[in-house]
């Protein structure tokens, strides 16, 4: 194989991504700016690619040979040592596949996966389907009809280390209330699908207020984080919680962003090729 190049769009978590753990669900979606990489291809008598996580380099690995790939990938470009590292390479990979059986194979090798390798999963596959995805850990990826574009505003934040997850410390010291905290942050997600898929902005940003306060009851964020939040000029805002990314996130409304706040649009062009 020829050295390729793809335009690979960023994804972000929009709703549910801190629970996963608790079986919750969970909405993805592509922005409007994208990685460009260069995928190579060099012999090796065993599958090799370029994925930092054991769990998720084990089942890609064994989907990718499932669909006769082999030898030693690399995947280079501006991402490479960040913290989108995983996805972009997870992306890139199974783009050359251009297999239907992604959506029904993946979803079976994740049912075992940590609930942050399902996010880097999520955001892998919304990325090469661009658009909107609602996915459940052992149920699958579903795409979500809709047109809305947006707009929609990130500010990307430091990361920070998660060595027991929020939710699993919840569970233990509120044991009577976690299962009904999970089932309300169920139906949250669910609303923000409904939201996107009339194009209601101003509801999707009640919904992130919403799972905002959620975080920080059940100790996601702190309240400096609320705060911080809370004084955004929005529709709603919230703060996206994983390992890999750390972010402001908030529908605009009249007011004046903050300069360090990125505008975007949601995306519904997937992973490209790039010609020449």
């Amino acid at each position: 194989m020829d050295a390729i190049r793809l335009d690979v769009p960023f994804t972000v978590p929009l709703l549910g991504e801190a629970f996963v753990e608790a079986g919750t669900p969970l909405l993805t979606a592509a922005l409007g700016f994208s990685w460009r990489v260069t995928v190579k291809k060099s012999e090796s008598p065993k599958l090799s690619i370029p994925i930092s996580s054991p769990y998720l380099k084990k089942i890609l690995s064994k989907f990718l040979a499932s669909q006769g790939l082999d030898g030693y990938y690399s995947v280079s470009g501006p991402h490479e040592g960040g913290s989108d590292q995983d996805f972009v390479n997870a992306a890139a990979l199974l783009y050359l596949t251009e297999c239907g059986a992604i959506e029904e194979s993946l979803p079976q090798l994740l049912k075992r996966a940590g609930s942050w390798d399902f996010v880097t999963a999520a955001r892998a596959l919304t990325s090469l389907s661009g658009g909107v995805v609602a996915s459940r850990q052992g149920e699958g990826f579903l795409s979500i009809d809709s047109t809305t574009s947006g707009p929609i505003c990130l500010r990307i934040l430091p990361g920070r280390r998660i060595d027991e997850t929020p939710v699993s410390k919840f569970s233990k010291e509120f044991p009577a209330l976690s299962d009904s905290m999970w089932h309300l942050v169920a139906h949250l997600v669910l609303e923000g699908i409904g939201a996107i898929q009339r194009g209601d902005l101003a509801a999707l940003g009640r919904a992130f207020s919403l799972e905002a306060s959620l975080l920080y009851a059940t100790g996601q964020i702190a309240l400096s984080d609320l705060q911080r939040i809370s004084g955004i000029p929005s529709l709603g805002s919230k703060v996206i919680v994983s390992p890999a990314l750390v972010a402001d996130l908030a529908i605009p409304s009249e007011g004046v962003l903050p300069d360090d706040f990125q505008m975007v649009r949601f995306s519904y062009e997937g992973v490209n090729e790039i010609e020449g």
